[in-house]
C-alpha cells in the first residue's frame, strides 16, 4: 500500500513543529505553544526532550492579563507602542479588530508573524524586557481594542498606545498637552485689567498723548476758566477792584459834579 503525502500537509506539519520550537525558545508557556502551533501536550513534551529544552526554564502559571504594566512609565509605553506598530505592519495584529478577529488570531501563520515582530523588536530595543507572553497579550489586546488601543497622537500624529477604547484626544506622553482655553473676562483693551500688558498699554497711551502737538489758538481766544481764580466761574474774577470796571462816561460825570460843588 502506497501512502501519498501532499506538500501542503507536509509543509504544515513541519511548520507547526518549527513554530513550537521558535515559541519555546522565546520562553512561551506550554498552553500558549499548543494554542498557536496546534500540537498536543504529548507532542510538545517529546519536542522539548528531542531539542534539549531545559524543563526548569519552562514558564508556569496563568497567562498575564493586566494591561497597566505597559503604562508604568513613559519608556514602557514607548516600547509597547513600537511592538504594537510592528505587529500592525507585519500583519500579526490586523487593522480590522473586534472579538471575532481576536478569537481567530491564534494560528500557525499569525504565530510566525508574531515571532517575527518580537524578534524585530528585540533587535531594535535589545535592552527591553518584553517577553513572549506579554507580547502575545499586547497583540491580542490591540486587536480586541477594548482595554488597550493603538491610536495616533493628537499633537504630533505619531503612533501611541492608549488605555481603553479610541477617543477624540490622545497624547503620546512626549508632547506637551494642549493648553486649556481661558474663560476669564477680557477687558476692552484685549488684556486683563490687572495684567502687566494692560498697565503697559495705559502707560503707552499716556506717552502718546504727551507727544501730540497742542492745538493752535489766537491771541484773543481765552479758553473757559483761564484768567479767573476759579475755572468754573462764568463771571470771571469777581474779586478784582470795582473801580477798574467803571466806564469813561461815569468818570466825566464824577468830575462835573466836583466842579459844581466848588
Amino acid at each position: 500500500m502506497e501512502i501519498h503525502v501532499t506538500d501542503d500537509r507536509l509543509g504544515g506539519y513541519f511548520r507547526r513543529y518549527l513554530l513550537a520550537n521558535r515559541m519555546m525558545s522565546h520562553g512561551a508557556r506550554s498552553q500558549t505553544v499548543c494554542d498557536w502551533s496546534g500540537l498536543t501536550r504529548d507532542q510538545l513534551v517529546t519536542q522539548r526532550r528531542r531539542w534539549g529544552f531545559n524543563p526548569e526554564e519552562r514558564r508556569r502559571g496563568p497567562a498575564p492579563s493586566a494591561f497597566h504594566v505597559f503604562f508604568k512609565s513613559r519608556r514602557r509605553r514607548s516600547e509597547a507602542t513600537l511592538f504594537a506598530s510592528l505587529c500592525r505592519v507585519l500583519g500579526a495584529a490586523p487593522a480590522r479588530g473586534g472579538k471575532q478577529a481576536a478569537m481567530a488570531l491564534p494560528g500557525v501563520e499569525n504565530g510566525e508573524r508574531l515571532c517575527e515582530a518580537l524578534e524585530a523588536f528585540q533587535e531594535w530595543q535589545p535592552e527591553a524586557d518584553l517577553d513572549f507572553e506579554h507580547a502575545m497579550q499586547l497583540a491580542l489586546g490591540v486587536v480586541l481594542a477594548q482595554e488597550v488601543t493603538l491610536a495616533h497622537c493628537s499633537d504630533c500624529h505619531g503612533a501611541t498606545l492608549i488605555q481603553g477604547a479610541r477617543r477624540l484626544y490622545a497624547n503620546c506622553g512626549h508632547c506637551l498637552p494642549r493648553p486649556a482655553a481661558s474663560t476669564a473676562p477680557v477687558a476692552r483693551t484685549g488684556a486683563h485689567a490687572g495684567s502687566p500688558l494692560a498697565r503697559e498699554q495705559r502707560d503707552q497711551s499716556v506717552v502718546e498723548d504727551d507727544k501730540r502737538p497742542k492745538a493752535e489758538r489766537g491771541p484773543d481766544h481765552v479758553p473757559e476758566g483761564e484768567g479767573s481764580s476759579y475755572p468754573r466761574d462764568p463771571e470771571g474774577n469777581r474779586y478784582e477792584d470795582p473801580e477798574d470796571e467803571k466806564s469813561p462816561a461815569d468818570e466825566l460825570d464824577r468830575r462835573g459834579q466836583e466842579r459844581q460843588n466848588r
